[in-house]
């Protein structure tokens, strides 16, 4: 009788090891009341980088005045383009960083942020306005994607606002699964002159909101790794979360019904 209370004890002893890591396992931010949230980038700096897809629309209390400086279907003549979204049409950012306006012809956009580009193309076109007339720029970055995969599925994110934090993207496609190493999320970034970078991230440790890369920029890649449960089985789905503590039950039960025969 004492062995049986004994293997019965070591049952209840390892389920409640087992769900205390699984629950350490799968917490995010589990230091946060003693980080310094203060620290942390508020907002993210986007520049523009070759190849990005930018729309830009020019506005006056004269529309006239402002017509010459935004294509339509009638005046279009330059590769510097790619389609229209309405009547404003998108320009795609050249190797060297420029891209082919209007009247004003090259002019270089890479390293800029969106409202610096804006700032830019209005103080160039500012001479072909009246003097009290303050023509107004719109730039927004068109083609402003994150792509989202391993052990959370795989999808492409659009960002509509150029603000999107990695802890945002893994939300929206909906956590990871109980699978995914959270310690170990990799992180590929590719910079203007087409250089990757990679950084690593904890999401359990709080420190990931004070991190340098933890607003995400265009053509970012995350990737979480799977644990080598997850690896090794051919059908992802046939896991669920209790499927571990099952087979530990299951494995200590037999241990107790081959005590009891002794």
């Amino acid at each position: 009788m004492k062995k049986i209370l004994f293997s019965l004890a070591l049952i209840v002893s390892a389920m409640l090891f087992s769900g205390c890591t699984l629950t350490k396992h799968l917490t995010y931010f589990q230091n946060i009341d003693s980080v310094n949230l203060a620290q942390g980038e508020m907002r993210p700096h986007i520049t523009i980088k070759p190849n990005d897809e930018l729309t830009i629309n020019v506005t006056s209390v004269t529309p006239e005045a402002a017509a010459p400086f935004n294509f339509n279907a009638s005046s279009v003549n330059s590769g510097s383009y790619m389609g229209s979204t309405g009547s404003i049409y998108t320009y795609i950012v050249d190797k060297d960083g420029m891209i082919n306006f209007p009247v004003l012809g090259k002019i270089k956009v890479q390293g800029k942020t969106r409202p610096e580009v804006e700032d830019y193309i209005a103080e160039l076109i500012q001479p072909y306005f009246s003097a009290k007339e303050k023509p107004v720029v719109k730039v927004r970055i068109s083609n402003f994607k994150v792509t989202v995969m391993g052990a959370i599925g795989t999808r492409v994110l659009t960002v509509q606002n150029e603000r999107m934090s990695i802890i945002e993207a893994i939300a929206q496609c909906g956590d990871l699964n109980i699978y995914g190493k959270r310690p170990n999320i990799l992180l590929i970034r590719e910079d203007a002159k087409g250089e990757k970078t990679t950084a690593r991230f904890n999401i359990n440790d709080a420190n990931i909101l004070n991190s340098p890369y933890y607003f995400l920029e265009q053509n970012d890649i995350i990737y979480v790794e799977p644990h080598k449960m997850q690896a090794r089985s051919a059908d992802v789905n046939s896991y669920t979360f209790w499927a571990p503590l099952t087979s530990m039950v299951f494995s200590l039960a037999t241990m107790v019904i081959a005590i009891t025969k002794w």
